[in-house]
């Protein structure tokens, strides 16, 4: 569980770095298909917010879930379970909307975003491989229903 914490953090780091990329990169380019400012295209626009609502609502439960875990833990509680789960599931959904708040901004970019000496482009593959590690895997949310069903998962962290 614990190893899980830097993961998402990461994960979350790099999707506000992809976020500040684009919005330099959208304040001085243009595209083969318009002369206007990419920042001036109401979908370029919208892409940027959703970007941001997501990350940020990422972000939010992560740290409400993982500081509940603190609490509860520091507590005694004799059984953590619902808590570890909660903070199981904000960090797989972190890190996987994370991915989400990336793709949107990259691909609002268009070709501009491919290029090696562009900071997106980083933070593109940097995102897909950050969700390849074990605490993005969809057995996270698998162990996660299992304790909200009130069962037992076979796994490590329960």
């Amino acid at each position: 569980m614990l190893l899980f914490i830097p993961l998402v953090a990461n994960s979350l780091g790099i999707g506000r770095g992809a976020i500040d990329a684009f919005i330099e990169l959208a304040g001085r380019e243009t595209s083969t298909r318009s002369t206007d400012l990419l920042r001036d295209r109401p979908l370029v626009q919208t892409r940027l917010a959703e970007a941001e609502a997501i990350l940020n609502a990422a972000r939010a439960y992560v740290v409400d879930s993982v500081g509940t875990l603190w609490d509860v833990v520091c507590s005694g509680t004799s059984d953590p379970s619902i808590a570890i789960a909660q903070a199981r599931l904000a960090i797989v959904h972190g890190m996987h909307e994370a991915v989400r708040s990336v793709d949107l901004v990259f691909h609002a970019a268009g070709t501009n975003a491919i290029y090696t000496y562009n900071p997106l482009e980083r933070c593109f593959r940097d995102i897909h491989v950050a969700v390849q590690h074990n605490g993005a895997f969809p057995a996270q949310y698998e162990s996660a229903g299992k304790v909200l069903m009130g069962l037992r998962p076979a796994d490590m962290g329960w």
